[in-house]
This record gives C-alpha cells, structure tokens and sequence, in this order.
C-alpha cells in the first residue's frame, strides 16, 4: 500500500510539474505581438533594449526606472545606484519632447522612480558621449509614478539600538 502512495504521489508532482512551462524571466516580448496596435505600449527591460534595440526602434515602449538630469541631459536610468554614480553606457535612455512637457515632468517626478511611455528611437552614432545611451523615448511621454506620493518615514540615530559596550 505505501509503494502505491509514493508511485501515486511520484507521478503527480511529474504530472504537476510538466503542466508547467517555463517562462523566460528577462525575454522582451516582439513588437509585432505588442505594439500591432500603437496604442498598446511594449513593456521591455534595460537589458532587453541593450540586447537588440533595432526591435524596439519606432514602437511604443514603456520603460521602469529612475529619472533625472545627468550630464546634461534628462534620462531614465537603469537604477538609482548607477544614475549616482553617473554611468551611462547602456543603463540610460534620453527622454525627448517638447520643453514644456520635459519641464512639467521635470517638477513632478525628477530624481524618483517612474515608468515612462512613449516611442523608443535609436540614436545615430557619432562619435560623442551621447553614444553611450541606449536610446531616446519621444513624446508623446506618460509618465506615472512607481512609488506612493507620500513622505517615505526614515529613521534617524535615535532608533539605533545600542550596545552597552559602544556607550563606554
């Protein structure tokens, strides 16, 4: 009776586990299944835009990231991390439209998380720093917000938890 246990329970979690299919993490979905209609944007990774930009070039993408002025230019990077550090070679995407837009999304949502909508382009090289970008997205931009308007509460020295041994 137990062999019929282990051979029933064996052939379930085999069963169970081929009903399931593997979904690749970090693969970008094709702009023909995405963007066939312009008004569906592509939801696509830094990494996926760095792999094959040309399959995104003059589709709707909407991009998760963290947005700001660096050297001179308003773009989404990668992370926070990278973006204060100041590297560009391909964590970074120019956000381009017209300046009223860029400035009214400047005052609401600069130096926080956000998902940008909008059309990714390739850049032409050439030859400047410029080239380290992986793109622009281009208006029309949507711009929303990936974390609560609300203060986020940090606490300070006081809440540290010290040791006797540090009081000495």
């Amino acid at each position: 009776m137990k062999l019929v246990c282990v051979v029933v329970t064996l052939l379930l979690t085999v069963a169970a586990l081929a009903a399931c299919t593997a979904v690749p993490g970090g693969a970008a979905p094709k702009p023909a299944q995405c963007a066939a209609d312009e008004k569906v944007a592509c939801r696509v990774a830094f990494r996926g835009l760095a792999e094959d930009s040309s399959r995104f070039d003059g589709h709707a993408v909407r991009v998760e990231g963290y947005l700001g002025v660096s050297r001179g230019l308003f773009v989404l990077s990668s992370s926070k991390e990278l973006f204060d550090a100041g590297a560009t070679d391909e964590v970074a995407l120019r956000l381009r439209g017209p300046v009223d837009v860029q400035e009214r999304i400047f005052d609401q949502f600069a130096y926080s998380w956000v998902s940008v909508t909008g059309t990714f382009r390739i850049t032409p090289r050439n030859g400047t720093t410029d080239d380290l970008l992986l793109g622009e997205i281009h208006a029309p931009l949507e711009v929303r917000p990936l974390r609560l308007p609300v203060p986020v509460q940090r606490e300070t020295f006081g809440d540290v938890i010290l040791d006797l041994q540090d009081i000495k």
